[in-house]
């Protein structure tokens, strides 16, 4: 279904719990990484904690609307609950192991592992507003304004962290490679 352009999710009026724990607890737990610091026994009680509010709030949520933005909002919530209780923050990059590699089919595997191990050093130095920003338009494969919505930030603020962590990448890249 589409809604102005963006793609709404299907939420159908009889899921049934396991459902949507099956649909949604992975992803909620890959957006807990971009918190960084959270144990994987904590991403996981994000993730299940997030998903048991969701489908509880499920009637409040506007069918008209995309669900995944205000899905990930839940998630977000109780991630910043979690580590208001004390739980660390920043940084899990595994989730932004995309191929940066733009070279022949025959590359060889050791140079693929060196640039993904050189994006996930990348990302782990990112602040953790930014890799929150870039795990949300590239992890989850929302769009800026989606993500904006999500993180309570203008879509022109959004914009513009996006294209600096960009110009970021681009410049540590020739600084290590010598190449764009």
């Amino acid at each position: 279904m589409e809604n102005g352009g963006a793609v709404v999710a299907e939420v159908p009026d009889e899921m049934t719990e396991l459902g949507f724990w099956l649909e949604w607890r992975a992803r909620a737990a890959a957006y807990a990484r971009a918190f960084g610091g959270l144990t994987r026994e904590d991403r996981e009680d994000v993730a299940a904690g997030a998903v048991e509010r969701a489908y509880a709030a499920l009637e409040s949520y506007d069918r008209s609307r995309p669900f995944a933005p205000w899905f990930f909002t839940i998630v977000r919530r109780v991630a910043l609950d979690a580590v208001a209780r004390g739980r660390e923050y920043p940084a899990g990059p595994e989730r932004f192991e995309a191929e940066v590699s733009r070279g022949e089919e025959a590359e060889s595997a050791m140079t693929r592992e060196g640039e993904a191990a050189f994006v996930r050093d990348f990302v782990a130095k990112l602040s953790e507003r930014d890799r929150e920003l870039a795990h949300l338009i590239h992890g989850e494969d929302l769009n800026v304004g989606e993500a904006a919505r999500i993180l309570g930030i203008p879509v022109g603020t959004a914009k513009w962290r996006l294209h600096e962590i960009k110009k970021a990448l681009r410049k540590a890249w020739e600084r290590e490679y010598g190449e764009a």
